[in-house]
């Protein structure tokens, strides 16, 4: 390299690597494939394919489909060359279907999937879905996609797509619901997620949106009984309707982050309660909207009242905002 100007393919395979992982992977696919044999050789490395993101990036926080022609380039040249080296697979709607069923991808344990509507995914998880083996094999699933709305109909369709995952994925260790709410109780009782439905003997991480705190207490009533991290927001926290045992421990569970959307009056009644079952906890985030509380929540207060149930505890980060509703006018 003695003249002033480097190209590209003077650099080091490592850094010509960890270029390629900052940049929208199907644009790097598409670029070097075919290109020459030391390209196609970083294509195929492990550090590049193991992990696949065959999204197209829109702007720095959307993501949009891809091109039929690169999609086709995708399907019938690359991925038959690489599919049994991919370990996580980030895709959308539009090409799932194609992309999945290019190859077996036998070494697949971690599936993202983006915007799907609840009346694909149930197909997806049908006995005679092309893609089922690939939901048997995967440990770590990423979903955006079930949600609940104020009709009979989409509710039944939820429980029935419930039912169907925890069936169908009995590998999962880990699994994130972005966005949409998990509900395991409904106001309609008939479509209630029965503890059968909703349950895993194999979770260990769940993050997850509920609307109620009962959501939230019976994904803790044993039904996920090797869960160890939960990441929770929940919409209200009002008293709850269940039987609760406050003095059951919650031995497994070493992470718990609860976030609020609303202002509670129950923490005192729900929450603390809650927290003093987790004795064996390493890392605590609290994000808390509280409401009509005469007295703040201070230091002396989170270490009283709930720290030292905690004697495992490292990390512990909290944004609580105690709101005082009652005004005294002179």
């Amino acid at each position: 390299m003695n003249s002033s100007t480097v190209h590209l393919l003077d650099l080091p395979d490592e850094m010509l690597i960890e270029i390629f992982n900052k940049l929208s992977t199907v644009d790097v696919l598409n670029s070097i494939w075919g290109v020459n044999q030391r390209l196609d050789r970083l294509a195929r490395d492990a550090r590049f394919t193991h992990s696949l993101d065959l999204t197209a990036e829109q702007s720095c926080d959307e993501r949009c489909s891809m091109s039929d022609v690169i999609l086709d380039r995708l399907c019938s040249h690359i991925l038959p060359q690489i599919h049994d080296k991919i370990k996580s697979l980030f895709v959308e709607p539009s090409s799932m279907q194609r992309i999945l069923r290019v190859r077996a991808y036998p070494n697949i344990r971690q599936l993202t999937l983006r915007s799907i509507e609840s009346k694909d995914f149930i197909k997806y998880l049908s006995d005679n879905s092309s893609v089922l083996c690939i939901f048997k094999q995967i440990t770590h699933l990423e979903i955006s996609t079930i949600e609940y709305y104020n009709s009979r109909s989409q509710i039944h369709l939820n429980t029935k797509i419930y039912t169907r995952l925890f069936s169908v994925c009995q590998r999962l260790t880990h699994l994130k619901i972005n966005g949409k709410r998990l509900r395991s109780y409904s106001l309609l009782p008939e479509y209630a997620l029965p503890l059968t439905v909703c349950s895993s003997s194999t979770m260990i991480k769940l993050d997850v949106n509920v609307r109620t705190i009962d959501d939230c207490l019976r994904l803790l009533d044993g039904r996920f009984n090797q869960m160890k991290i939960l990441n929770i927001i929940i919409d209200s926290i009002d008293t709850s309707l269940l039987n609760i045992d406050n003095q059951y421990i919650l031995s497994n569970l070493t992470a718990f982050c609860l976030t609020t959307r609303n202002p509670t009056q129950e923490y005192d009644n729900v929450i603390v309660p809650l927290l003093r079952r987790m004795e064996n906890l390493e890392t605590l985030m609290l994000f808390l909207l509280v409401g009509n509380r005469p007295e703040f929540i201070d230091d002396v207060h989170l270490s009283e009242e709930i720290l030292i149930h905690m004697p495992r505890l490292e990390k512990f980060i909290f944004d609580i905002t105690t709101i005082d509703d009652v005004v005294e006018i002179d």
